[in-house]
């Protein structure tokens, strides 16, 4: 296949622009409805997103083997465990500093990657990593009493470890895949397991129209678009790229939230996320720097 890095970043840009724009929607979907049920909603309408692709691409039923089977199951376990946490945190957290916290999945791929795929870290990485810690700290403070910001800090962070975890294995095997068809098949058997883990709760007679809308428009924007973007940046973007330009995503976020939603983070919310961004961002540049 060849190597096209310009097609790589235009799919990484367009990945960064997905991520923005699917917490705003989804943060709307939160004041409409339990997260559960947000959550069944927003991985039902990216299946049908995928599956509506996959049929117009290739006009036919798609053909699984036995990988891409047991790879949509992996995938389905994270998907489903990502987007129920993603749903807690969003209750309480802004849709900026949601993304902010998500966006050190930069330093838990590259933890994850060093076992898995023999990709080893350097001293500019923990550098970076204990500059992201240290804003951790101050954007949300351990020892704040109250504990409900902390709450969704805790659910981001786990959210963010799962999609982690999805980018590492679509890493080392994306050659193998038919990306369209395998993700329509996760995000099915991401409902599946939605099923087997709620059964058929009453809340599900309960959903509104509005949070019908507003958490399907999400799934467009977040598990379909963005998703469906970084896979297809993986085949010709080293990871290490994708990331540092999907780190656009949180001042996007920014203005797309002040403009729907007219929510702005606290000063200390805004230092901690950009301290957050710096050391993110110091050991990506020091391996693109380092490539150049």
């Amino acid at each position: 296949m060849p190597h096209d890095p310009r097609k790589g970043i235009l799919f990484a840009l367009a990945a960064a622009f997905g991520i923005a724009a699917f917490v705003v929607p989804w943060k709307i979907a939160s004041s409409h409805g339990p997260s559960h049920t947000n959550t069944l909603i927003l991985l039902t309408a990216a299946a049908l997103f995928n599956t509506l692709l996959s049929g117009f691409a290739q006009r036919q039923l798609p053909r699984f083997r036995g990988f891409d089977l047991g790879f949509a199951v992996v995938l389905a376990f994270l998907t489903l465990a990502g987007n129920l946490t993603s749903a807690r945190a969003i209750q309480e957290l802004s849709p900026a500093v949601l993304t902010v916290v998500q966006r050190s999945e930069v330093i838990l791929v590259a933890l994850m990657a060093w076992p898995l795929l023999g990709e080893r870290i350097d001293r500019r990485f923990w550098i970076g990593a204990t500059i992201a810690g240290c804003g951790l700290v101050l954007l949300q403070t351990p020892f704040d009493p109250r504990g409900v910001a902390a709450n969704g800090m805790t659910w981001a962070a786990l959210s963010a470890i799962c999609f982690s975890a999805m980018a590492v294995l679509t890493r080392k095997y994306v050659r193998r895949l038919d990306l369209v068809a395998v993700n329509a098949l996760r995000l099915w058997l991401s409902v599946g397991l939605w099923f087997a883990l709620y059964g058929f709760p009453r809340e599900l007679g309960e959903m509104t129209g509005a949070q019908i809308f507003y958490a399907s428009l999400a799934a467009f924007f977040g598990p379909f678009f963005g998703r469906l973007c970084m896979m297809h940046a993986a085949r010709s973007l080293e990871a290490r790229i994708i990331t540092l330009v999907t780190l656009a995503s949180p001042p996007i976020t920014l203005a797309l939230a002040f403009l729907v939603l007219g929510d702005l983070p606290t000063t200390r919310e805004m230092q901690g996320g950009a301290l957050m961004l710096v050391g993110i961002a110091v050991p990506i540049l020091a391996w693109t720097n380092g490539r150049r």
